[in-house]
């Protein structure tokens, strides 16, 4: 009988501590408890200094957490120790980045344990309860410490200071292994499989961080924009295409190829789906670059002609690819300006980053927006050269394809032109039969008296006359046109 009663006793107080189920997260400022009573339907929640580590009442500010992805429109509790000990807790919410206001109607009304909670010379640990939500197993968790006590009692009318560093992780409630911790006169000892190692912020190892900052930065920040200002000055300068590989080789394959391994790694790593700017606009990025990709090799590989087309060649989907070019690169900057801004913090579990990095962002975008515009100046000049290539490629491709015709029993033909400022050799002046043009393997040519230099003139002015003095020498091999723009 006594057996029994034993066994019973061991089944319900195995049945009870099953009934209490939790995880902790650990970063470099502070440790967060969560634990869920089924029972109860009741979740605990215990913000402390990290392992190994004591924040005496003199030097505690306020340590806050959040449940939600992001600063913006999440219930928050904010707690902070007074000049006394007592502890002061604070339900807030902000609609931005600014100072969270008191949420008088909070979805969950939080209570401080007073019984666990304590704040002394030697240390600080703060514990309270809220109503379990519905999603207990994954618990979306943002959390925040200041050094700056508010120095006020009141929940209601303390202004709270900027916090030193914030974040965002995960806790689930319920799982089974809880980290055993005990609590003596202010000192906390933590042991157990929930905290996470000095390399790890938010649950992201920072080689992870590192490498998103380093791809989707490099992409945005410098490739992309060089990628836009080589063909933009380089057509202003020359007719030549060797901008064309550079420009494909810098934004088709080394941009995409990075923006593609910035995007996979955001999505793999960092929970919270878009939910801020800066991952509504890394999405737009991703998009916009597929499509811009495509549109480039459309617009290499096919150019059909249509009603549309300008006398360069160009149509309207060349047109596109450059307005196109240029919102993915303003794009780009600003998913970098928003990742700063709001996320870095949040993952790098060092708090706001330098002013220095806004202010290298904005030389970088105010370098290629003066540069890319100072480019603009030289499309007239860009115009004005692909003029003259255009009317030079006509008359050589009219000569090519005129006919010899008989003229006063003479064999005429037309010479083909020479190329624009390309300069006259092999030039002989002939007193009595005007100007003779040495034309290589074409023949001796003979300018007629009575020819007038124009370009409408009929071309049968010019005679093609035989001499038997002349080599001929091999045709010359066939021009092939330039290609298209």
């Amino acid at each position: 009988m006594k057996f029994l009663i034993l066994i019973t006793a061991l089944s319900l107080a195995s049945f009870a501590q099953a009934a209490i189920t939790g995880q902790q997260y650990c970063n470099r400022y502070m440790c967060i408890t969560g634990q869920h009573d089924s029972d109860k339907s009741l979740d605990t929640y215990t913000l402390a200094p990290p392992s190994g580590t004591a924040i005496p009442l003199n030097q505690f500010g306020w340590i806050a957490i959040g449940f939600g992805n992001s600063m913006i429109n999440s219930p928050m509790v904010i707690v902070w120790p007074n000049s006394d000990g007592s502890i002061t807790l604070s339900q807030r919410k902000a609609n931005n980045h600014v100072t969270p206001a008191v949420d008088s109607n909070p979805p969950r009304k939080a209570t401080l344990l007073t019984s666990s909670s304590f704040s002394n010379s030697s240390s600080t640990s703060i514990a309270f309860t809220l109503p379990s939500s519905s999603n207990t197993n994954s618990t979306n968790i943002i959390w925040a410490y200041g050094n700056k006590n508010p120095s006020s009692s009141d929940s209601g009318t303390s202004n709270i200071a900027q916090h030193l560093a914030s974040g965002n992780t995960q806790i689930a409630l319920l799982a089974s292994q809880l980290p055993s911790s005990t609590s003596t006169n202010g000192t906390t000892s933590t042991t157990g499989n929930g905290s996470n190692s000095g390399n790890i912020s938010n649950g992201v190892s920072k080689n992870i961080l590192i490498a998103h900052v380093v791809c989707g930065a490099s992409a945005t920040m410098f490739i992309l924009p060089i990628g836009i200002l080589v063909p933009r000055l380089a057509r202003g300068f020359t007719l030549k295409r060797w901008w064309f590989p550079v420009h494909g080789a810098l934004n088709g394959l080394i941009a995409f190829g990075l923006i593609v391994a910035a995007f996979a790694i955001a999505l793999a790593n960092f929970s919270g789906g878009f939910s801020s700017t800066h991952r509504k606009l890394g999405l737009t990025l991703f998009i916009l670059a597929i499509i811009q990709t495509l549109l480039g090799i459309l617009t290499h590989w096919w150019q059909p002609k249509h009603k549309f087309q300008t006398s360069s060649g160009r149509g309207p989907v060349n047109f596109l690819h450059i307005l196109l070019g240029i919102t993915i690169v303003g794009v780009g900057f600003g998913t970098v300006w928003w990742g700063i801004d709001e996320e870095w913090e949040n993952w790098s579990g060092t708090g706001k980053p330098n002013v220095g990095w806004k202010v290298g962002w904005g030389l970088v975008v105010a370098i290629t927006a003066l540069t890319y515009l100072g480019g603009l100046y030289f499309i007239p000049r860009q115009l004005k050269m692909e003029k003259e290539r255009r009317e030079w490629a006509s008359n050589l491709s009219s000569s090519n394809n005129s006919k010899m015709i008989q003229n006063d029993s003479t064999l005429t033909t037309f010479v083909p032109p020479i190329s624009p400022n390309h300069p006259i050799t092999n030039t002989n002046i002939n007193t009595n039969t005007n100007q003779q043009y040495n034309q290589g393997s074409i023949g001796r040519v003979i300018r007629d008296p009575n020819y007038i230099p124009s370009i409408s003139t009929s071309q049968t002015n010019r005679k093609v006359i035989k001499d038997s003095n002349f080599v001929t020498q091999h045709p010359p091999p066939k021009r092939r046109l330039p290609p298209p723009l």
